[in-house]
């Protein structure tokens, strides 16, 4: 079972009391009275927060504030808000034409953060059991959509930790999946299947909610969740006879320097479809991106 940290919570904490009043500042008797510690428990986390910027102290009065670091992380968040405005009615185009769910991910880290979701007209879809706030781990067999833009540093990062997940060895991983990413880069799209089994993805995720506790019950139960999955769940040539019922059909938005921003999602399609339908799906997804970026400016990068 994941654990809560309590220094973590002591930051949030911090920052969530200092955002109160901006400009006035705190004293460190202030702060450990607030986190319900002792000055000299709280006294290296705000002297290394200083140190890094998140915090500026003043000379005479000695309180303190919030630091100009946090002006880059506030301007990203800010950016990544832009494009979840700008991708809104997208999503709400796209739920309506395949009366499916459409998620919007945002990159954070070493995860994919649900950002927004969008049900359409008529009545609510299944979401896979995500919801705004969850955190699904980059990791093989899931996010290829997002691996097949990475340079190749960052994809044998991806590749690793897709072995340990999967329990395959990584070089194994990159002879399967390398002419999977080669399509997607050409097609703009990734197609992600799920074997039926006994219980659905979304079950899954739904009653392991239990485990962990507060903020982190979402993230174990997904993590958890992905022993249901296997290699194969990403799928490469799609055959237009044959009959897919995909879990997400994907495509990636990219900003003003290339990167990606965002991943558009139709997800938990609730019946099997033909190839040529699956592939409808994956235009719609490739071209609804494509309207996003060119909104946000952005640039698809070479490849």
């Amino acid at each position: 079972m994941t654990r809560t940290s309590p220094q973590t919570e002591r930051i949030v904490m911090l920052m969530e009391l200092l955002a109160e009043e901006p400009g006035a500042g705190r004293s460190l008797a202030d702060i450990a009275r607030h986190l319900g510690v002792a000055k000299a428990t709280c006294y290296p986390m705000v002297v290394a927060l200083t140190e890094a910027g998140w915090l500026i102290r003043h000379p005479s009065r000695k309180t303190y504030q919030l630091g100009p670091a946090l002006i880059a992380i506030g301007q990203a968040a800010d950016q990544a808000a832009d494009v979840v405005d700008l991708a809104r009615s997208v999503m709400h185009r796209l739920a309506d034409l395949t009366h499916l769910a459409c998620v919007a991910f945002v990159p954070s880290g070493s995860d994919l953060v649900v950002a927004e979701i969008v049900q359409p007209i008529g009545g609510r879809r299944g979401t896979l059991g995500l919801r705004l706030g969850d955190k699904v781990l980059l990791a093989p067999p899931l996010g290829a959509g997002l691996a097949a833009w990475y340079p190749s540093d960052r994809l044998d990062e991806w590749y690793i930790v897709g072995a340990q997940a999967l329990d395959e060895d990584a070089d194994s991983l990159r002879a399967r999946y390398e002419p999977i990413l080669t399509l997607i880069r050409n097609r703009g799209f990734a197609v992600e299947c799920l074997q039926q089994q006994e219980r659905s993805l979304a079950d899954a995720v739904s009653a392991l909610r239990g485990y962990g506790s507060g903020g982190n019950r979402s993230t174990v139960a997904l993590r958890e969740a992905r022993r249901l999955l296997s290699a194969d769940v990403l799928v490469g040539a799609v055959e237009l006879q044959m009959s897919y019922q995909p879990i997400s059909v994907n495509s990636v938005v990219f900003g003003p320097d290339g990167g990606p921003v965002m991943v558009l999602c139709i997800v938990d399609a609730p019946a099997p479809m033909s190839g040529a339908a699956t592939l409808e799906l994956g235009d719609l997804m490739r071209d609804a991106a494509a309207e996003v970026t060119a909104a946000v400016h952005g640039r698809p990068p070479a490849h």
